[in-house]
């Protein structure tokens, strides 16, 4: 998917999960967006637990599944995005990551290569990451290299939280393309909404080692 093309579909991922976004206006045939987080979503966060809202729809030829994840994490943003920003953290950082290599970065704009999987099936794809503001990572599929899946695109978003906190939001959408990945689908799915909690638990402890 390419940037351009893309946008819209930030909006309505966006949208999905962080209703009343000034950015937050679906695409056309997209999911609608939901409410801001229920007390129930708030009271979960702030007892530790990651709330995750799963996605499906439908995009032109696309097949797209995926969602919005929340996870309260003990560490402030710029470490946080500090982490996130360094893809050799990518491994230990993100689910089912088994490398991520940087190719190249031209005006803040980077590419990663990335090898993503588990026991049966390996993806190799690459992204286009782009830092758009203070707290926000965008990504999505480079057409132009050797890829393994149909398309994937997504944020990464950090927000300050009370008590020098951060509260994480990770949005992606990936669509498997046809044939055997498909029947991986769900479980990827699944995967995929995990990214905040892995997220805290490989940041948490060096932040706490930066503190003492």
């Amino acid at each position: 998917m390419r940037h351009a093309a893309a946008g819209s579909l930030w909006g309505c991922l966006l949208a999905f999960g962080l209703a009343g976004s000034a950015q937050a206006e679906p695409a056309a045939g997209t999911a609608p967006a939901r409410p801001s987080l229920t007390s129930h979503e708030q009271s979960a966060l702030h007892a530790g637990r990651m709330v995750s809202r799963a996605l499906r729809f439908e995009q032109g030829d696309g097949h797209y599944v995926g969602g919005v994840s929340y996870q309260l994490v003990d560490a402030r943003p710029e470490l946080v995005l500090a982490a996130l920003s360094d893809v050799s953290n990518w491994p230990e950082a993100l689910p089912r990551t088994k490398s991520a290599r940087l190719l190249g970065s031209v005006n803040g704009v980077s590419r990663v290569e990335l090898v993503q999987g588990g026991s049966f099936v390996d993806a190799r794809y690459t992204v286009i990451l782009e830092r758009v503001d203070g707290e926000t990572i965008r990504f999505w599929l480079d057409p132009s290299e050797p890829h393994d899946i149909r398309d994937v695109w997504g944020f990464f978003r950090i927000k300050p939280a009370p008590g020098g906190r951060s509260l994480i939001t990770v949005g992606a959408a990936l669509d498997l393309g046809d044939g055997l990945p498909r029947l991986f689908e769900d479980k990827i799915a699944v995967m995929m909404l995990r990214a905040p909690r892995q997220i805290r638990d490989f940041v948490e402890p060096r932040a706490l080692a930066l503190s003492r």
